[in-house]
């Protein structure tokens, strides 16, 4: 196996969720939806921005849904790390896989713009790359970012780790041939993470760094 691991961003390396949270709110406020609980975004995170402001205002008009997501774009860009940080030992996890001579990578459904300023921002270089959702391509669960990230990056695609916190990376991962690992410290539980087919659920940076470790070394 390749030391190569990608990783997912919202909910697997950086907590989002209070930002994405008052930025939704923000957004909807503005077009006269409700208001919407923390526990209701994080359920509708995962599949991109339009989708989980099409959940949460419940609407099916595409115009509304733009207006919706360019007043979200514009609130979150400026506030998208008011509260935003590494979960505990994230970095360190990472520290060691890059010395340990891994290539790592973010694929996130988080438009592209924000996951690689996010990515800088908080990971410095620790990432080789950062691909993040497009309008002209299929975000994830479809292979087209895993496609785009192997040849920019010259990897052939083989024995990849793909480490994500939900029910998309976990199909994601199935799609594209990746060696899932599913951590449950992120937006989805451990129930829903085994219901979405994880085999392989760690529940700490430290455990994620052993089990990349094992599976490289096919222990």
């Amino acid at each position: 196996m390749q030391k190569t691991v990608f990783f997912d961003l919202d909910g697997t390396v950086l907590d989002t969720l209070p930002d994405l949270v008052k930025s939704a709110n923000h957004a909807l406020a503005k077009l006269g939806y409700p208001k919407q609980s923390a526990e209701t975004v994080r359920s509708a995170i995962g599949h991109g921005i339009r989708n989980l402001l099409r959940d949460l205002m419940n609407c099916k008009d595409e115009v509304e849904l733009e207006k919706c997501r360019e007043i979200f774009k514009d609130y979150y860009d400026a506030h998208k790390a008011d509260a935003t940080k590494p979960f505990d030992g994230i970095v360190d996890t990472l520290q060691m896989l890059k010395a340990d001579g891994y290539k790592l990578a973010l694929i996130s459904n988080k438009y592209d713009g924000a996951t690689k300023d996010l990515a800088k921002s908080f990971f410095g270089d620790l990432f080789d790359a950062a691909y993040g959702s497009r309008d002209d391509i299929l975000a994830k669960p479809n292979r087209d970012l895993f496609d785009i990230a192997c040849k920019e990056n010259g990897l052939s695609g083989d024995g990849i780790i793909y480490v994500g916190d939900s029910e998309v990376d976990c199909e994601f991962a199935f799609n594209c041939g990746m060696t899932l690992i599913a951590v449950d410290w992120g937006f989805r539980t451990r129930a829903q993470l085994v219901e979405a087919g994880a085999k392989s659920i760690v529940h700490s940076p430290s455990e994620l760094f052993d089990k990349i470790k094992d599976l490289q070394t096919g222990e």
